[in-house]
């Protein structure tokens, strides 16, 4: 099995002595992962054993001994086959010590946390949304002001955004950034020239706002109420506020501080307590108090519930941050001096680091639980510290070009800098990496001026504001109640599961292949920017559109939307050999076949190429496709069936590629004849015909004998694979008569034959209808049905089992539904076990009134739905079925790879956080909130629930008292008797004596006092009249033997 794999069990195997008989036991690992049974000394052996192996290489028993010998490993035959292809990437039968090692490397490389945490879309996806500030002058500061609970508790989901600019305009927004009221900052002794706002912070427990200024003074607003009522303004300063934070504690008996920094290098502490507000209470007679720096210290009286503590010349530049570290109750504060980053208490005594740096310290941010310090400067250097050594950096994060203006810690491993030049980078702590470095701000934000950024963890939003704001998402978060997750960062173009391998692949539009185990749902390998294209000198990631494996399941192929095809070993992630059928021509499908590689696309016909051969460019069959093709199916080693963007259906020998079938599927009784000539039909000429059908095209084909060119716009190729893949507009049915039906998607029944009346190659229409053909020469299309049952909808996506008894499909607008192809369209008729599908299907059993689905296929009996439910609310683009799991694997524009059980019940989402499970059934958070009735009933096994809104429910227990729960006896006893007058019960006999026994003897006399039944016979009750009337009437009509004999 292929759990037993992650599950080390041990077994003992008992191993006889030559020289005794005794059984010494030995402990083996079973299936164990080789890299985590290797060691160093390990290592060295195996490489004596392959150097002394003949010509350096092993065999598969030889490999198997060793292992067994050497590692006490233990493997079942299945597990080690799939271990000896994987190591075996030459596929030559025989193992060396660069492959072995290889496997291994690869090995610890999956096993690392750094790989694990790898995500498929980088962190800062999309561009900033930009919007105007409000302001006349640019803004010094931005800060995010929480609601303040009873329990002084706070949520950075409720609360405003608070901008102050140079002049003293204050804004307050919402968390979507609409501005919500203005008011200004003013000095009161100023009348001729404005002030110039430095800084502000907020102070939500007691409702106040400070703002720091040029005239070297602090201003306390009061905000009660949505007022703006100047407090306290304390003047005079020593030198000027740049830069200020305030900390308050839950406990309200705790004191608030509010930290200033000046240009000196000072840092002056104001604390508080905040019982009634302290000094910003409403005081009768007391509308504002005007106090100088000095009368803090030297008059108390005149505010004494305000103390002030100074920390003289920690630096000996401006301050550029001040924080404070709750949990060591110690204040931060930075600069762009050697003396950079102190960290110390109000005492100095406790706690006094001093981080020094040459060119100093611009900016900090820290995570109090994991105790990381992160710093960044006008080195361009982002650091990493121990808060407790500050001797050295635990790590230094090159990378940016210019001076580190800003910070965000998004957890202890994740940290984002912003550079002067308006860069972002996103870094890995634990990996001591870039991540990402995002360039898309745009020079409006503010080009020379300063700007001012805050992050809110809650909602991970990065607002940068200056001349203009912008609000950036970091890493967007995954909200379960919505989704469970994502299997990749596009959608997802192609399922393929590998018998050999026993593993999922899965290849993506943002060109990435992943493998998965199915049983566990584990990532094996990633695969990333499998298809790139060169665009003004950077590499960008292609769409992967078709996906195939090699005949002997060891190798995948892959199509990209810009032409090429790629072959790959996908246990290893290496990419073996790459074609290319034409530039920026859509490849729609892919197939290898013994010896030849063909592809289908947008250039109208289909491309071979060998399967040992070095050329990038193929082969190219007759061109006899008019417009681009869609879908394609083969069926080895018979036929290849291509359909077309204007429903043309086409039947090609696969051996000799020679077409012998042509139809419409628009019109399919219409018997178009093939013609055949000694030349090839001209590409141009099918060109210009579809440019005449479909003025849309902008390909154009020369002819053959001519250089190959195409001009095509790269953007519009895009926008029309968008359109054909992902839409699912419906058209109204005045124009679908009006066009014709593109072909989307089909497949073949591999195992029923070659017939002209069997029906094996299943074709999707636009109209939702599904076309059943013959590949026969002398056979056509047999039937057809009606695959959806919504308006507006189309089967997307095919899928079967190995036997063909099931027919899965999928639709634009999400449903999965499962078809019963037995006896339909077939010569040979099997019996269908009713009872038996009821019992593996809940979806066939009675409602008490039929959804759409049932009421869709009410009239065609053949084929017979067995189940249908809505999976994803979007296109499924594609499917896939194992069938030694019952486990039905769809993909969808959504990003998502799900889980089904056969029934319909949702097992989980590949690349989900949510632990996977393959016993415990859950419902998809999104389709959870749109989903019918019929679809709830699939998921809970055919369980319905009875409930009606409005209903009180009875409580059934409401008259059980609680002696009767203790005792388990419900209600009063029945009244005797309890038969009525039925049966009556005999007489109780009477009491017996006492029975003393005489002991005084030597024998003790028993048979004496033991009582005996009387001597009387026994009466036999009468018979019952009616019963012996009975037997007086059967016994006359009875005639004797001879009677009957003489009569006939």
């Amino acid at each position: 099995m292929a759990n037993d794999i992650e599950v080390k069990s041990i077994m003992s195997i008992s191993s006889k002595s030559e020289v005794s008989t005794a059984a010494l036991t030995r402990t083996r690992w079973k299936n164990a992962p080789l890299h985590e049974r290797c060691t160093t000394a390990d290592m060295l052996k195996i490489k004596d054993a392959f150097q002394e192996a003949y010509r350096n290489k092993m065999l598969p028993n030889e490999f198997r001994n060793l292992l067994r010998t050497l590692l006490n490993v233990e493997y079942d035959d299945d597990e080690f086959n799939i271990l000896f292809l994987k190591i075996n990437t030459s596929r030559e039968g025989e193992i060396d010590w660069d492959e072995l090692v290889s496997h291994l490397l690869l090995g610890y490389f999956l096993n690392d946390p750094e790989n694990e945490r790898a995500s498929l879309q980088l962190p800062i996806m999309g561009l900033p949304t930009v919007m105007r500030s409000q302001h006349r002058h640019p803004i010094s500061r931005i800060c995010f002001c929480p609601d303040v609970a009873k329990d002084r508790t706070t949520d950075m989901l409720t609360g405003n955004y608070i901008t102050a600019s140079r002049d003293g305009m204050i804004n307050w927004w919402s968390l979507d950034m609409t501005l919500l009221r203005t008011a200004f900052s003013s000095s009161p002794h100023l009348k001729v020239r404005s002030t110039w706002v430095t800084d502000m912070v907020c102070m939500p427990d007691v409702n106040i706002i400070v703002t720091s200024s040029t005239e070297r003074d602090l201003r306390f607003y009061d905000c009660t109420a949505k007022t703006f009522t100047l407090k306290i303004v304390i003047t005079s300063w020593e030198y000027m506020i740049c830069t200020m934070y305030y900390h308050f504690h839950k406990d309200p008996a705790e004191k608030c501080t509010l930290i200033c920094g000046d240009v000196g290098g000072n840092i002056r502490v104001l604390q508080f307590s905040p019982v009634q507000r302290g000094p910003f209470r409403n005081q009768p007679g007391r509308a504002l108090l005007q106090l100088r720096h000095v009368d803090l210290q030297k008059k108390p009286h005149l505010l004494p519930e305000l103390r002030l503590t100074e920390l003289r010349r920690v630096h000996t530049e401006w301050v550029r941050q001040v924080s404070y570290y709750a949990s060591l109750h110690c204040i931060v504060s930075c600069a762009t001096c050697p003396d950079s980053l102190l960290m110390c208490d109000l005492a100095g005594s406790k706690t006094h680091n001093m981080f020094r740096v040459d060119k100093g310290i611009q900016c900090f941010a820290f995570d109090e639980d994991a105790h990381v310090l992160v710093t960044g400067g006008p080195d361009c250097v982002v650091r990493v510290w121990n808060p407790f050594v500050p001797r050295a950096p635990s790590a230094v994060l090159h990378g940016h070009h210019a001076a580190v203006l800003a910070l965000a810690l998004q957890g202890p491993a994740r940290v984002y800098s912003l550079a002067r030049d308006r860069v972002i980078k996103a870094w890995d702590i634990h990996g001591q990496c870039c991540i990402q470095s995002y360039i898309d701000i745009p020079a409006q934000i503010g080009e020379r001026t300063p700007i001012s950024t805050v992050y809110n963890p809650a909602t991970r939003e990065l607002i940068l504001a200056a001349v203009k704001i912008a609000v950036l998402v970091l890493d967007e978060q995954i909200n379960p109640h919505h989704t469970d997750g994502f299997t990749h960062s596009r959608a997802v173009a192609k399922i393929l599961y590998n018998p050999l391998f026993k593993v999922i692949i899965t290849c993506g539009m943002d060109s990435i292949i992943i493998n998965w185990d199915p049983v566990t749902g584990k990532r094996n390998v990633l695969i990333r920017d499998a298809h790139v294209r060169l665009l003004h000198g950077e590499l960008i990631p292609v769409e992967i559109t078709a996906a195939c494996f090699d005949p002997a399941h060891q190798l995948l192929l892959t199509g990209a939307r810009n032409g090429t095809l790629r072959v790959w070993n996908f246990n290893t992630g290496v990419c073996l050999k790459e074609m290319t059928i034409e530039h920026m021509c859509e490849v729609t499908n892919c197939f290898w076949v013994e010896g030849r590689i063909m592809a289908v696309g947008w250039n109208r016909h289909v491309t071979e190429f060998e399967e040992g051969g070095t050329g990038r460019t193929g082969k190219a069959w007759e061109t006899r496709h008019t417009d681009d093709v869609l879908a394609a199916a083969a069926r080895h080693p018979i036929t290849l069936a291509t359909s077309s963007y204007n429903s043309e259906l086409i039947f090609w020998k696969l051996e000799t590629g020679q077409p012998y079938r042509r139809f419409s599927c628009t019109e399919p009784m219409l018997r178009i004849k093939m013609q055949y000539s000694k030349r090839a039909a001209s590409p141009h000429a099918a060109g210009a015909g579809a440019a005449s059908h479909r003025g849309s095209s902008m390909l154009r084909r020369p002819s053959m004998g001519g250089a190959r060119e195409s001009v095509i716009d790269a953007a519009s190729a895009m926008e029309k694979a968008r359109a054909r893949r992902v839409s699912a507009v419906s058209l109204p049915a005045r124009a679908q008569r009006m066009r014709q039906l593109a072909v989307h998607a089909m497949i073949f029944l591999q195992t029923r034959p070659c017939h002209m009346r069997v029906a094996s190659l299943m074709v999707s229409l636009e109209n939702g209808q599904i076309q059943c053909w013959s590949d026969h020469p002398a056979g056509g299309i047999q039937g057809a049905f009606q695959g959806i049952h919504t308006a507006g909808d189309y089967v997307s996506a095919f899928a079967t089992d190995v036997d063909n008894n099931y027919l899965f499909t999928g639709t634009t607008v999400g449903y999965i539904k499962i078809w019963l192809m037995t006896n339909y369209l077939t010569l040979e008729k099997v019996h269908v076990s009713m009872p038996q599908l009821r019992l593996q299907f809940p979806f066939l059993w009675r409602d008490r009134m039929e959804g759409r689905a049932k009421r869709s296929a009410r009239d065609q009996p053949l084929p017979l739905l067995l189940s249908s439910a809505r999976a994803h609310l979007r296109c499924v683009t594609a499917l896939a079925y194992v069938d030694h799991l019952e486990l039905l694997f769809s993909g969808s524009s959504d990003y998502s790879v799900r889980a089904w059980r056969l029934s319909g019940e949702y097992v989980g989402t590949l690349g989900s956080f949510v632990p996977w499970s393959l016993d415990v059934p859950r419902f998809p958070p999104d389709v959870r909130k749109v989903a019918s009735f019929t679809t709830f009933k699939v998921w809970r096994s055919g369980y319905v629930s009875r409930y009606v809104p409005g209903q009180v429910e009875v409580d059934k227990l409401r008259d059980i008292t609680e002696m009767e729960l203790r005792t388990r006896t419900f209600g009063a006893p029945p009244p005797p008797p309890l038969l009525g007058r039925y049966f009556n019960l005999p007489p109780r006999p009477e009491q017996p004596t006492a029975i003393v026994l005489d002991d005084s003897l030597p024998t003790i006399p028993l048979y004496t006092h033991l009582r005996m039944a009387s001597t009387q016979p026994v009466r036999r009750p009468a018979t019952p009249e009616l019963v012996r009337a009975t037997r007086l009437r059967r016994t006359n009509t009875r005639r004797p033997h001879f009677e009957s004999h003489t009569s006939s």
